[in-house]
């Protein structure tokens, strides 16, 4: 018998805005005058399925760990939290100012039935990687043919 997981409206919707997000990348999309302050910042994001496990691993360099929140609802993660400037400078003559300030929020819906209560979340290197265990009744079995 086969299983059929049927995902929740609100992960569709979170999935369908970071599709248009992607769309509209703010090179193309949004005007060039606007400050960092104005801009949204998505911090980029891996996601891949291992027999065991749903792995995500997101990028924030200079985001200390206990300024990040993660909420898993059923099957969408939620991962919130703050860039801060060590340091202003206030001196004039910056050429660029590209690096990330503010807050950030990051959604992305898990493709399978994963165990929440045991998720496991890691800080190394500026690199969150998130590690939410597949529910058994997803993971793979192997059946031992026997010969009659």
């Amino acid at each position: 018998m086969t299983l059929i997981r049927r995902p929740s409206p609100v992960a569709d919707i979170a999935s369908f805005r970071d599709t248009v997000e992607r769309l509209f990348d703010e090179r193309f999309y949004r005007p060039l005058w606007l400050s960092n302050a104005e801009r949204e910042v998505v911090p980029a994001l891996d996601l891949y399925t291992t027999p065991e496990a749903v792995i995500a691993k997101i990028a924030l360099p200079g985001v200390k760990p206990a300024d990040v929140d993660i909420t898993i609802a059923e099957d969408l993660v939620t991962i919130t939290g703050t860039f801060k400037e060590e340091k202003e400078v206030n001196e004039a003559g910056y050429v660029e100012k590209e690096l990330s300030r503010g807050s950030f929020t990051r959604r992305f819906t898990v493709p399978t039935a994963i165990k929440a209560e045991v998720a496991k979340a890691t800080f190394e290197d500026g690199l969150l990687t998130l590690t939410l265990p597949k529910s058994e009744e997803v993971q793979p079995r192997h059946v031992k043919v026997e010969v009659v």
